[in-house]
């Protein structure tokens, strides 16, 4: 009788097992996701006065070698070296003013990928004329060797108000 019970008990209490390990591994994770957007949430500031120095060399380092890039209205730039010479051209428009505001950084569980989402806006003059952007954007982001590195980078327009 005495067996019986303590395998009862053992049946019942096992699924709170688990449960028990994750709540553990979810206070070491969610520190581990805190430092992580922190570290993110950096690079956007550091990438803020790269734009302001128009540092595209320092720019084309915030990008894995093999990343993408994912424009409207442009074949998709693949690898770290040509991001960075497409950054260098836009770098050079005149009267060029571009921000990124981040919106949300949400980090894996596994601490070594990660998104962000937010909103841009982008003024420059063209031998057109003066054009105006404001868009959204989404950044992939995957730790290698320990430094966040964006592994996909994609953007668009908010629709003109005559499309609303």
């Amino acid at each position: 009788m005495r067996n019986a019970l303590i395998l009862a008990a053992a049946i019942v209490l096992s699924p709170a097992l688990p449960t028990m390990s994750s709540a553990q591994t979810a206070i070491v994770t969610e520190a581990g996701t805190s430092a992580d957007k922190h570290a993110i949430n950096a690079i956007h500031e550091r990438w803020a006065g790269l734009l302001q120095a128009k540092d595209a060399a320092a720019i084309q380092k915030l990008y894995a070698d093999d990343a993408v890039l994912m424009a409207p209205g442009e074949a998709a730039v693949v690898g770290s070296a040509a991001i960075g010479a497409r950054w260098t051209r836009q770098l050079q428009l005149k009267d060029l003013a571009f921000s990124l505001h981040p919106e949300q950084v949400v980090v894996s569980a596994s601490g070594d990928l990660a998104h962000d989402r937010g909103t841009y806006d982008f003024a420059a003059t063209l031998p057109q004329g003066p054009i105006t952007d404001k868009g959204k954007y989404v950044l992939v982001w995957q730790k290698i060797g320990g430094e966040w590195k964006v592994i996909a980078d994609i953007f668009n327009s908010n629709p003109t108000p005559a499309a609303n």
